[in-house]
């Protein structure tokens, strides 16, 4: 024959109940414990997802042009801005008859300059390939004034051909 506590227990439902219930509290409030601040991963979800944002170049050279003017017709462009959207870079080709256009409008801008630029893995691979030869991952240019690209959002910076070839490295700010 059963005790009498095992016996009071059996028959009583309301105490099993609430034995069942501290049991399905505790084990849900466990099971939660260690996610932190929901807020805080949240937002650090959301600067991660910025960051890659902008770090992932784009080539879709009217969402460019919602961005920047783009005066002749781009044959091949890669651009990305940084996770502020204070900074942009393109890299646009351009046929070799809008090449000399692009150079002639520039100059009235401001005078040529010899420069270097800074290659980056996401140029194209021709791009790439000859910042490699250079030895110090640059890439040799004149640049020009930017002038013919400010739109509201970005009103300063140039624009450099990429000498030997009919590639343009645009690089533009916001004041």
């Amino acid at each position: 024959m059963p005790s009498a506590s095992v016996y009071n227990v059996a028959m009583n439902p309301p105490r099993i109940a609430a034995i069942l219930a501290s049991f399905l509290f505790c084990f849900t409030l466990f099971s939660c414990g260690g996610q932190g601040d929901p807020n805080n991963s949240n937002a650090a979800t959301n600067a991660s997802a910025n960051k890659e944002a902008s770090v992932v170049p784009k080539t879709n050279v009217e969402e460019l042009g919602m961005l920047v003017n783009v005066p002749y017709e781009a044959e091949e462009s890669v651009w990305k801005t940084d996770a502020s959207g204070k900074k942009l870079i393109a890299v646009l080709r351009f046929s070799t008859a809008d090449s000399d256009k692009l150079v002639a409008d520039s100059t009235k801008f401001s005078r040529p300059e010899e420069v270097t630029v800074q290659s980056e893995s996401w140029f194209p691979d021709e791009l790439v390939a000859q910042s490699d030869l250079s030895g110090d991952d640059t890439l040799k240019g004149v640049s020009y004034g930017a002038n013919l690209f400010f739109q509201d959002a970005y009103n300063e910076g140039r624009i450099v051909r990429v000498t030997g070839t009919n590639y343009f490295v645009l690089e533009m700010s916001s004041k």
